[in-house]
């Protein structure tokens, strides 16, 4: 498998969820999975893959990874999509992680279907203990949401950690500001960027947005005091991984 663009940090331990597969979506089948790695830092990553030999056209593939402290956000990119035609795609965080403690990874990936794309969370990856280097058991994945608590406008808050796909997350989400205090990120926010309706529109994504970084607020349960901000960086072309 060659590869167009590569980040290989030399892990000292890293875990890998089970391969999800799905589809066909446009005709293609595809499958996706969670890596978590401590090594000079600590970071997740999510890959999108096409199911079989070959590649998928440019921008049909894309990929977000979340870093979870615990039940915790700690670390999420926006989308990253294939600039050329690839069999594969691998997207890691940024930064160093939110400190000692026990780590998971749960991502996002996205297929083409001919009109938009379709979002599909990875499996969890089993857990590290980061600075202690030890590797847990895989998470378990899939099955019903939680019945979320809600605040007193209504809205649901909870780990993103335990959503069950990208459509059942709560309106609230954990997550560590900036300065690591915990307090929940909106969805919508977090969520909040370009949604491209074709491959041509998500390569041009690609090259107009790689490398930014957003800031959004960390409120507290109530979804009304500001506690801190929590970034969403988009990982530069340097750090992607395509595979053909």
């Amino acid at each position: 498998m060659g590869v167009l663009a590569t980040f290989t940090p030399q892990a000292a331990a890293d875990a890998h969820s089970p391969w999800g597969y799905y589809g066909p979506v446009k005709g293609i089948k595809y499958k996706n999975r969670a890596t978590i790695a401590d090594s000079s830092r600590l970071y997740a990553s999510t890959t999108a893959a096409k199911n079989g030999s070959g590649n998928v056209p440019s921008g049909y593939l894309g990929a977000l990874a979340r870093l979870y402290k615990g039940n915790t956000l700690c670390a999420s990119n926006g989308y990253s999509y294939t600039s050329g035609p690839a069999n594969s795609l691998s997207v890691p965080t940024l930064g160093k992680g939110c400190g000692k403690g026990t780590y998971h990874s749960y991502g996002v990936t996205k297929a083409y279907t001919g009109n938009g794309y379709k979002a599909v969370y990875t499996f969890k990856s089993p857990s590290v203990s980061h600075r202690s280097l030890a590797a847990g058991a895989a998470a378990p994945g899939g099955g019903a949401a939680p019945a979320w608590p809600k605040n007193a406008k209504g809205e649901t808050y909870g780990s993103g950690l335990e959503a069950t796909s990208p459509r059942n997350a709560p309106d609230l989400i954990r997550a560590y500001t900036t300065e690591g205090k915990i307090g929940y990120v909106k969805r919508a926010e977090l969520e909040d960027e370009p949604a491209p309706a074709s491959p041509r529109e998500a390569v041009a994504l690609q090259k107009r947005l790689a490398g930014e970084d957003r800031r959004i607020a960390v409120y507290d349960a109530e979804g009304s005091k500001v506690l801190g901000d929590f970034v969403v960086r988009r990982a530069p072309a340097s750090a992607l991984t395509q595979g053909r």
